[in-house]
């Protein structure tokens, strides 16, 4: 077999990684639709690049791309500083120990940065190689997102709680829904509060017309935002704040949002949520019709683990 070279990954090597993983769709088993694993385009890969604490291509005998790794990192609320590697070997490329390559370079990039942390990485319910890789190599699942679909016909809607007004949101609704976020999260593992200058940033680039906040006399106490995509509609976010939890907020956020949608023809609804339903989330969406259509589980490991060695790269990724 040809060797294979690892070497850094530049930002020019986005379209031919592009059109490799574009070569594999069906064999990958993508899901146009996805919510939480679409095929990255070419400016996806670039910006991924980019912001990568350690990013490598591995390159076949004629210099074609095979495969790639990154390494990107971020700190939660909770003070955990999580390094997580990704990538993707091309599937007739798998069984030659690249992705094992791969995956000890990028553990051996993220050990090299300062400071303590925890090594990641995702593999979803179609991807059994990867998870075996994953587990090989020490990794356990901390937790899943879900991802749902609404076939997009309405259903009857759920009322109100008493005393809670529903308005289209606004660009100055920004502050107020970082709170929100921080009361509906609080004490909640693996959460990142978002930054109130990216969020009003957002909101002012979005159309609002699908983006909902629900109101008491004194305070914004829930949220559902959708966005209409090629083919289908992906709600985007639901907050509801842990005073009005469990008394039918969410469901009636959420199935107005889903009328409206169907009204404008936007076809199937996409969401995702935690797979293991700590908050009730999942219970919820499938009691208001969603069913899941895949899982994509989120593994972890300390970063002190001693890498695995590879010992017979036939039995490797």
């Amino acid at each position: 077999m040809p060797e294979i070279e690892l070497r850094p990954f530049r930002p020019d090597d986005a379209v031919a990684v592009h059109a490799l993983h574009l070569r594999h769709v069906a064999a990958d088993h993508i899901d146009p639709h996805s919510t939480v694993a679409p095929l990255p385009d070419v400016d996806e890969l670039r910006r991924r690049c980019e912001v990568a604490n350690w990013a490598a291509v591995a390159l076949d005998g004629s210099g074609g791309p095979v495969g790639w790794a990154m390494l990107i990192s971020w700190t939660e609320d909770d003070g955990t500083t999580v390094r997580r590697a990704d990538g993707y070997v091309a599937p007739p490329a798998r069984r030659r120990g690249i992705g094992t390559r791969l995956l000890v370079a990028t553990e051996a990039a993220a050990r090299e940065l300062a400071g303590e942390g925890v090594l990641a990485a995702n593999a979803s319910s179609v991807q059994p190689d990867r998870v075996a890789l994953l587990q090989r190599h020490g990794y356990r699942r901390v937790f899943s997102l879900v991802e749902m679909v609404h076939d997009g016909q309405d259903r009857p809607l759920h009322p109100l709680p008493g005393g809670v007004a529903v308005r289209t949101a606004t660009v100055g609704d920004a502050a107020a829904l970082i709170g929100l976020t921080a009361r509906a999260w609080a004490g909640r593992p693996f959460f990142i509060r978002p930054d109130e200058d990216g969020l009003r940033d957002w909101l002012a680039r979005t159309d609002l017309s699908l983006f909902q906040v629900a109101s008491t006399d004194n305070q914004l106490v829930g949220l559902v935002a959708a966005v209409p995509r090629a083919g289908f509609a992906e709600i985007v976010d639901v907050q509801t704040d842990p005073a009005f939890q469990r008394r039918g907020l969410a469901s009636a956020l959420v199935g107005r949002v889903v009328v409206e949608l169907a009204r404008r023809g936007a076809g199937p609804v996409r969401l995702h949520t935690e797979g293991d339903d700590p908050a009730g989330a999942r219970s919820l969406y499938e009691r208001l019709g969603f069913r899941t259509v895949r899982e994509h589980g989120r593994y972890r490991k300390p970063a002190s683990t001693p890498a695995r060695p590879v010992t017979d790269p036939a039995s490797e990724v």
